[in-house]
């Protein structure tokens, strides 16, 4: 997937995604594109896409390229991250206070959907977490207000994650 040209807030081509390789491609665009928030819903932390070295270190470079950028992750089922391991973690706990891990309240306990938002107008989206087929886009401004507003909410009624906390011993 060739994304040479795309810019945030610019490219408003809605993009289809089939596999987890485009979904990992897309996330990392996003991601080195943004400049305030990165927001993430997911439901185990989509380790076949967001599980890399790139992603990680784009997300190093988003974090320390000022004070205002700040990552918020939902994250519905830790068990398999903290088993398995994820480059996010340990950034995580490096960076704790710009990256925030927490786990969705009772309300959102059966939301299945993943979904990044970042700087509230790029976005990627899939309706089922186990499987890759989904849109993105890098500049909708109407779905990215809507998915920024879900996550708020959803945010609001979160609560750190014990499981994802014991990992800073």
């Amino acid at each position: 997937m060739n994304l040479e040209g795309y810019k945030l807030g610019e490219t408003d081509t809605l993009i289809e995604l089939h596999t987890a390789e485009e979904n990992h491609v897309v996330a990392r665009e996003l991601i080195r594109q943004a400049k305030r928030e990165v927001w993430i819903m997911s439901y185990d932390l989509d380790p076949m896409v967001l599980s890399h070295e790139d992603i990680a270190e784009a997300l190093s470079a988003f974090i320390r390229q000022g004070r205002q950028s700040h990552l918020r992750v939902l994250v519905q089922k830790s068990e398999k991250v903290v088993k398995q391991g994820h480059r996010l973690i340990p950034l995580a706990h490096r960076m704790s206070s710009r990256i925030s891990l927490n786990k969705p309240g009772f309300e959102h306990r059966d939301y299945f959907e993943s979904f990044m938002v970042v700087d509230g107008i790029g976005f990627y989206k899939r309706l089922l977490s186990d499987r890759f087929e989904g849109v993105a886009s890098f500049k909708a401004p109407v779905e990215g207000r809507d998915l920024r507003a879900l996550f708020i909410s959803m945010w609001q009624h979160s609560e750190p994650d014990p499981e994802l906390r014991r990992l800073r011993i």
